[in-house]
């Protein structure tokens, strides 16, 4: 096999594992979303990236891509599946109740050319964020790891057993920091190991709402 880092194709090591995990749900997010940020629920039921100090102590749930449900092609936008040209259904259980048709004229009305984004394979696996109003996964505490770029600061930032706390800075919101406690942030969980999947990864045992 070959050594796809000596060989000038390496993998792009931003990355999000799911290790391990102790609850998950479903929901959808109100924004473009990164894999393995941290997110809130608000008040109209979407996950919310935290954007200031009081946002960010509620942000204890790690949201990823949906597993689709159909072989590929996958389309950008909204759905288990993304928004493909004249879609009639999300996937959810109401849509498959109440969405049977869809209007004869509706080609006409679109304007002509049409262009959609598609992917060959899940865009989870390529580290594709997730589009604004999408369904997510939502991890409710676990075990993850999350590589360089998807924490913020330097691997050194982290010691074993750290406590981490959800960002809420500018480019930052969601990710993993070990700097909150100061401002007194909630501690989210904290660095169980480091480089074990690849280097400059960190893995985080995190709490979910048991943090709160």
């Amino acid at each position: 096999m070959a050594d796809a880092i000596n060989t000038g194709n390496p993998v792009d090591t931003t990355l999000f594992i799911v290790n391990d995990y102790e609850d998950i749900r479903g929901g959808r997010v109100a924004q473009t979303t990164p894999r393995g940020r941290l997110a809130f629920k608000d008040a109209a039921d979407r996950f919310v990236l935290p954007r200031t100090l009081t946002e960010a102590k509620k942000a204890v749930f790690v949201v990823d891509w949906p597993k689709p449900l159909n072989p590929a092609p996958y389309f950008e936008g909204p759905g288990l599946n993304g928004a493909p040209p004249y879609a009639w259904s999300d996937g959810s259980f109401n849509s498959q109740e109440n969405t049977f048709g869809i209007d004869p004229d509706a080609a006409y009305q679109t304007p002509w050319p049409v262009g959609y984004v598609t992917y060959d394979i899940p865009p989870m696996f390529l580290n594709v964020p997730v589009t604004s109003g999408n369904k997510v996964l939502v991890f409710d505490g676990g075990t993850f790891t999350f590589g360089s770029g998807a924490y913020t600061g330097v691997s050194s930032d982290f010691n074993t057993m750290s406590a981490v706390y959800a960002d809420y800075t500018s480019g930052n919101e969601g990710k993993v920091t070990v700097s909150g406690s100061i401002a007194g942030n909630t501690a989210v969980g904290h660095v169980w190991d480091k480089g074990i999947f690849g280097t400059n990864t960190i893995t985080v045992v995190l709490k979910g709402r048991r943090a709160l």
